[in-house]
């Protein structure tokens, strides 16, 4: 029976190729047709429908994943955390893999650890658009009336699950998407995230939220989102933050704004121990070198040379820039008067000093000179009782003297 459900598996990996190849000139990028995003609609290959059943929470966070060693590594670390917790549901979307072979691999994960969405169309980059527009529906049809917010981020980040918790309750619209704000701009059009002219010919592309970590209301998914992806008119581009986060949420008249605490990797900084969410990893090996700095309290600024260099530049420029200001103020007519002022003050402050420091040496010299005298009338007052003191002594003894004398004649007399 399991040996079925792998030939299954295999027949829908050969159809999500045959029916999401792209189309892109010079492989820049790619343009979806309408046929293809109605695979979003299709049944998933490995579902979780209940995931949301019988719960009620503030936020689900699906993670857009492609790589299993990611998906490990979250596992392990913040999603274990915010899972143990916060019981806070974490699932991992993923397509159909180029390798068909690998299909039973990613059967063994989900009966492992029962937290994948399998999607029916390829694993690409050139598919992200599909890969967001199937997670928007498959949410607004299983857990749109359990939770309040979606929370969609790549498998490449790092969140400070205590940060985050306190933040989704403290400071969050129910209005507006969250994530790491771009300001509009050209469209790109070379490179692997580029688009040709012939393909999307808009030039312009609006305000839009990069798509590593993406805070959607369910309120805004249900009502806006699903509805304008689904029925727009503008070249379906494969970049899902241009496309839904942009173009999808401009034409829906929908707010969007940087997520506070959110920020891009410095290997300079002790990211995590000071911000909520961390994106924009260079390698694997950065991002478990982050977390184990933020997990077991180590100093993570490591590129010491460069530290010290923008320290140093920092203070450079602020002495630069005070000596500016200084030589532009000596220059002034306000300088002359402060100057002014500030002699007056000087010659009042030094002449009172210097009338006080001549009292204090007066009165320490009486005191000195009377110090001296006392200390001489106590030393003859000394002499004279040690005198008076001689005398008694020397009277005492020659009276125990005369008496050990009489004594002892007295009782030789008396023999």
């Amino acid at each position: 029976m399991k040996n079925i459900f792998i030939l299954i598996h295999v027949f829908y990996c050969i159809s999500a190729k045959l029916t999401t190849l792209s189309t892109c000139k010079d492989c820049l990028g790619k343009i979806h047709t309408k046929e293809e995003l109605q695979l979003a609609k299709q049944s998933l290959i490995i579902n979780k429908n209940q995931a949301c059943q019988n719960i009620k929470t503030k936020f689900f966070i699906i993670v857009k994943s492609g790589t299993f060693q990611r998906r490990n590594f979250t596992r392990s670390t913040w999603a274990k955390e915010i899972i143990k917790h916060r019981n806070i549901p974490v699932l991992y979307a993923i397509g159909y893999p180029k390798d068909p072979a690998m299909q039973k691999e990613i059967i063994d994960e989900d009966e492992e650890y029962h937290d994948l969405l399998q999607f029916n169309f390829l694993e690409s980059y050139y598919n992200l658009t599909l890969k967001t527009a199937s997670v928007l529906f498959w949410y607004d049809q299983h857990c749109s009336k359990s939770s309040d917010y979606l929370f969609y981020v790549d498998d490449d980040v790092l969140i400070h699950v205590d940060k985050l918790i306190l933040y989704m309750n403290q400071t969050v619209d129910d209005d507006t998407i969250e994530g790491w704000f771009e300001k509009s701009g050209k469209i790109q059009r070379k490179g692997i995230g580029g688009i040709s002219k012939e393909d999307f010919p808009i030039d312009t592309v609006p305000d839009y939220l990069w798509g590593a970590a993406v805070l959607y209301p369910t309120n805004i998914i249900s009502n806006l989102l699903i509805k304008v992806i689904f029925n727009t008119t503008i070249p379906i581009f494969f970049r899902d933050d241009v496309f839904i986060n942009g173009f999808m949420a401009e034409q829906a008249g929908i707010k969007r704004k940087h997520m506070k605490g959110m920020l891009t990797y410095d290997p300079t900084e002790d990211d995590l121990k000071t911000n909520m969410i961390i994106i924009d990893f260079k390698n694997e090996e950065t991002r478990e070198k982050a977390w184990n700095c933020y997990k077991y309290n180590i100093q993570c600024n490591k590129n010491l040379p460069l530290l010290l260099f923008r320290i140093f530049a920092g203070i450079s420029l602020f002495i630069v820039i005070i000596g500016y200001c200084c030589k532009c103020f000596t220059s002034t007519f306000y300088y002359e008067q402060l100057k002014h002022e500030y002699n007056l003050w000087y010659y009042n402050i030094s002449y009172w000093f210097k009338q006080y420091m001549n009292s204090t040496l007066m009165r320490n010299r009486r005191q000195h000179s009377t110090d001296i005298i006392q200390k001489t009338l106590l030393g003859i007052q000394w002499l004279i009782n040690l005198r008076r003191m001689g005398k008694r002594i020397v009277l005492i003894f020659i009276f125990i003297v005369a008496l050990y004398y009489f004594i002892k004649e007295l009782i030789k007399s008396k023999n």
